[in-house]
Parts: structure tokens; sequence; C-alpha cells
């Protein structure tokens, strides 16, 4: 299991601009918990780089 193809998946999940035929091939070829964890872990990044950049905003201004 790839961890790059992992991320890349979650990625494209997120965007939501996913093929068809590449969409099916993940699901017949990844499992589900670290696909979720992957999911977890990107969702929690994002959240914190958000966060970080409220913190900065408010106080530069």
């Amino acid at each position: 299991m790839n961890p790059l193809r992992l991320l890349r998946t979650v990625l494209w999940g997120f965007f939501g601009l996913r093929q068809g035929s590449e969409h099916q091939r993940d699901l017949d070829n990844l499992r589900p918990v670290p696909l979720i964890a992957t999911g977890v872990a990107v969702a929690a990044a994002l959240v914190a780089c958000l966060v970080l950049a409220a913190n900065w905003a408010v106080s530069a201004a």
C-alpha cells in the first residue's frame, strides 16, 4: 500500500473531481481503515492550518 496513493485518493475525494474508472480502481485496491485514517489526518491538518491562519490574521491586525 502506497501512502502517496492514499493521500492522492483522499485529496481528490476532498475536491470531488475523481474520474469513474480511477475511483473504482481505488475502491477495489485500497482498504477502508487506512483510507479513513488518512482522511481524518488530512482534515485535521486543514483545520490546524485554518486556525493558524486566523490567529495570524487577528494578531497582525
